[in-house]
Order: C-alpha cells, then structure tokens, then sequence
C-alpha cells in the first residue's frame, strides 16, 4: 500500500468526515460567519469525502420520486434566508423561480433536490471551501498537540493520506443494513439494496435475460423505498413481460400486516420544529424513547399516503386485467407483471439453489427463502430470481472508528463493548459529581470507561431499520458503554488521567436518541450547521 509519509502532514482548523448534506450545510455556514469574528480559516477547513464527486442518494433518484419534506427545509433558509445557499437562490441562479412558483406548491422532485445540493458543493469550493474526494477514512488518532490525526486512503490508488485536525465534524450518514441471512450469500449480482437500485437494477434484470420462464423478484421492506421500488420494477417487468408474453411475479415482504401511510399533518410534524430539539435534549431519557416511539410514524417504516395510492391502483388495475382475461376467452395473453403482498413474514434463511424447471440454457442463480409468519410461526419455501433490500440503514461507522482509536477512552469508549447508548449533558455532569452510581473511576480518571448493566430496556429498536430476523440475546446483562453528547452536538470527553483532551469533536445525524428525530432527516440541517459553527468559533 502506498503511504503519504513523504507528504507534509497538514494542519486544519477542522476537518468534516463526509460531505453529504449535513456537512454542505456546515460548509456553508462557515463561509457566512464574519471573518473578523470567527477564527476558523475557510482555507484551513477541509471535508474529506468517499465518492468522487458530490452525490445524494444515486440510487434512488427514480423518475418522478418527490421530496417529502418542504423545499424551505434546506441547507440554509430556516436559519438564513438571505443566504446564497437556500433553495431559493439555487432556482434564481438556473432562471427557474418563476417556472418552480407556476408548479404550485407541489415539492420538489429528488432529482432536481439533488441538482441542488450539487450546486451549492460546487459554490463552497469556490469560495475556498475543500473537498478531497474519492478518500475514505479508516482511522482517527489522537496526536499529543491538541490535534487529532485523520488517516485516508484514495479510492483509486489505495495511498494512505495523512492530516492533522484541531476539530473534528463527523457526519457519517447511513450505511445499508442488509438482513442478517442475506448478508450470508453476499455478494450476489442478483441481490442489491435499495440505496445502489437505479445503478444495480439494470446489471441485475440483464443477468436474467436467458430465462425463459417467468421471473419472480422480491422487495424486502415496508417503508418508501421499498415501494417505490416496487412500482419501478412493475414498470420494467411489464415492459419485459409484454415483449415476451409472460407475466412475472413481483413480492413485497412485510413484517406487519399491511402498509402504513406517513403521518404528514401539521400538528405531527412540529415534532421537527428547532424548539422540539430543546424539548428533547431536556427530558429523561425514559421520556425521550416514549416521545420517538410516539413520532414513529412519521418517518420509519411508513409510506407516502399518494405513493400507496399509485400502489393500490396499481394492483387494483391487475384485478381489472385479470376480470378481462377470464370473461374474453379467446383473446391473446398480454405479458404483465403481478404484484403480491407477502405480510406477516419474517426472512428466516436464504441460500443460493437452482430452480426447479431450469433449462440447460438456463444456467442462472436462483435463491430458496425460507419465511416465518410473524402470526402462526409457520414456515414457508420461496423461490426467487433476484431481491431487493430496502431495508435502510445503519448508522455505526462513526462508533466504530472511534473506538478503535485512541480517542476512544477519552469518551468512555472501549473496544469490546457491546453496545454504546447517548446521555445528555445534564446526566453528563451528575456522573462527574457522582450523583447517578456510575463508577467513580470516570470521574477520577482512572480508565476513562463509564460502562453500566444494559438490561434491554433502551432506544434501540424504536427507530432500527428494517430488518428480517430479531437478535436474540444471551441470559447475561451485555455491557454498555455511555457516550455524552452536549445540545449543541459536541460528544464530552471524560476527564481521564494524564492532560486534557483539547479538540472538540461535533456528530451530526446520529444522535436521535438524544435530539430527536429531525437528526437523519433534512428538515434540520441548516439551523444544526449554524448551532455546530456557533458552537465551534465560540469555544475555539
């Protein structure tokens, strides 16, 4: 592997780990603070990116696909609306406002949103803003001048890049959780998750294109992903089943017994107001899980209530075709795709075979799923041509890299936990004044680890991803590790032996548990940029 010892090692007053929307946001944030005032220096401001251009969710950037929150909710407008980041500004500089007003007050299509966020990249590298893409960072380590040492390595040469940072923003965004069965036959040309669907969806039909019988694909997940996948590849198969006289089968795989529209009212939607944050941060943590799970509805595992629509009369189009077809005897068979709803299911295994009317020119890959019923426990055999996860996401890249670093025992984090839960600052000071029965070895500085019994009783789960199969735990407590994070974003290193641990660390986008659901979404990203910022030029 090449290695960037021969590089000078740079010093930057902070770098951003990713440079999805929630860093843009903060990128742009940075460029809008006084340079009298703030003592960050644009030139001295990196973000280190893995893609090699700016990109939002590729993979679902399907034809018509429409935001479901408002434009206003940009990278800038509810906390500038003067700024030259707002989507507003992006439509006067590409002469669309007028055209975009005409529409009414129909959202945005992702494409266009998308178009968007590329802009304003591109306008905060131009003002000095840098982006080093196509890097992907493997390993973070504290450096003894108050600077955290920031290892890379290039996508396309494999050379390890090294920079020092005196703070860091990490915002990592989501990985793709995959059902733990399916991750046992990865990779598959013929099993994709929905993130890379539009780049996979056409490599993965090719590859079917000897099959002579009738296709049968799944979709696993019950969320907006999921159907609208569904509704894209019942418009490719039709194509296909038309031009060859058949009709495919196409199953959607539910854990519950139907799908569920998204809770878009006013009222539940204040639950991503910026006061809402401060509601959150400020209860118990009792009372914060209560409050997710009482919100859960308009977000996870929930569809748009005018996407349901087009899959209803989709489906109901089907029965139209089918009463046709049996009244009208003699006429010739239309190739088509059949959607069906296979709810109340559970993936329980799943396993590479060969189908049973298989044709020697028909040499392909098919996959035995083995289903539960969530109701009766029964099993079920499937077989499948291709599936297709949208199962969300996970979001443990960020934990994991700060474990596994030397940073990680300045924030009570070890190695071998099990699993790491987010406390206010409020519970952040009580343990330092040994007021809440943690190990006062956190507070003298003894190890650095604040670790209590975790007796299932937690976050976890209410907001989790998709996913096909339920762990199941073992008769002892596992261990948990506590990581505080203030209101404004910035994870409390413990005070540990030795000296004191002098960068500030900020993370973005995976703190739910503590400030609410507006953390993975958009609606928030202009006004937490602007509180990060604050927060980074005021305590600098």
């Amino acid at each position: 592997m090449a290695s960037s010892e021969s590089h000078p090692v740079e010093v930057y007053d902070v770098i951003g780990l990713g440079f999805g929307p929630a860093n843009l946001a903060v990128a742009g944030a940075l460029l809008e603070q006084p340079r009298n005032a703030c003592p960050i220096s644009i030139n001295k401001s990196l973000f280190i990116e893995r893609y090699h251009e700016f990109k939002w969710h590729p993979g679902m950037l399907l034809p018509g696909t429409r935001m479901q929150i408002s434009f206003l909710k940009d990278l800038a407008t509810l906390r500038s609306p003067q700024s030259p980041i707002t989507f507003v500004a992006y439509l006067h500089s590409q002469n669309r406002l007028l055209d975009f007003i005409n529409r009414g007050c129909i959202p945005p299509t992702r494409k266009e949103y998308s178009d968007y966020l590329a802009y304003v990249a591109r306008y905060v590298q131009g003002q000095g803003i840098k982006v080093a893409y196509g890097e992907n960072v493997i390993a973070i380590e504290e450096e003894g001048d108050g600077t955290v040492q920031v290892h890379s390595r290039v996508l396309t040469t494999g050379e390890t890049r090294i920079r020092r940072a005196k703070n860091l923003i990490i915002s990592p965004g989501g990985s793709p959780s995959v059902p733990r069965c399916i991750q046992i036959i990865l990779p598959h040309p013929r099993i994709i998750h929905s993130s890379e669907y539009l780049s996979s969806v056409e490599p993965m039909l090719a590859t079917m294109k000897a099959t002579t019988r009738p296709l049968q694909i799944a979709v696993v997940g019950a969320g907006q992903s999921a159907v609208e996948v569904l509704l894209d590849l019942n418009s490719r198969l039709t194509s296909i089943g038309k031009n060859a006289g058949q009709t495919h089968n196409l199953h959607l795989i539910i854990r519950g017994g139907s799908l569920n529209p998204s809770d878009g009212g006013p009222f539940a939607n204040q639950i991503y107001n910026p006061e809402y944050v401060d509601v959150m941060y400020d209860l118990p943590s009792d009372s914060r899980r209560r409050m997710l799970a009482d919100y859960k509805a308009t977000n996870y595992g929930v569809v748009n209530p005018q996407t349901l629509d087009s899959l209803y009369q989709a489906m109901y189009d089907q029965q139209v075709d089918d009463d046709i077809a049996r009244r009208d005897r003699d006429a010739l068979p239309v190739g088509s795709s059949r959607i069906t709803i296979i709810n109340y299911s559970n993936l329980s295994s799943a396993e590479i075979s060969t189908h049973p009317s298989q044709t020697v020119t028909d040499n392909t890959d098919t996959f035995a799923v083995r289903l539960q019923n969530t109701l009766t426990q029964d099993f079920s055999e499937m077989t499948y041509d291709g599936i297709v996860c949208a199962t969300g996401y996970e979001r443990n890249s960020w934990l994991n890299l700060l474990k596994s670093s030397s940073l990680g025992k300045h924030f009570g984090l070890c190695a071998g936990s099990d699993k790491t839960r987010l406390a206010v600052d409020r519970d952040f000071r009580a343990t330092m004044n040994g007021k809440n029965g943690t190990h006062k070895a956190v507070a003298n500085g003894i190890n650095g680890h604040s670790r209590t019994p975790d007796t299932g009783i937690n976050g976890e789960g209410i907001h989790a991803p998709l996913s096909m199969e339920t762990k199941v735990s073992g008769t002892s407590p596992t261990m948990t590790d506590t990581l505080y994070i203030s209101r404004r974003y910035r994870i409390l290193p413990l005070p540990t032996a030795g000296h004191e641990f002098i960068p500030k660390i900020y993370l973005q986008g995976c703190a739910e548990e503590t400030h609410g659901l507006s953390e993975t979404l958009l609606s928030m990203v202009g006004i937490r940029a602007g509180e990060i910022v604050e927060d980074l030029c005021s305590n600098y």
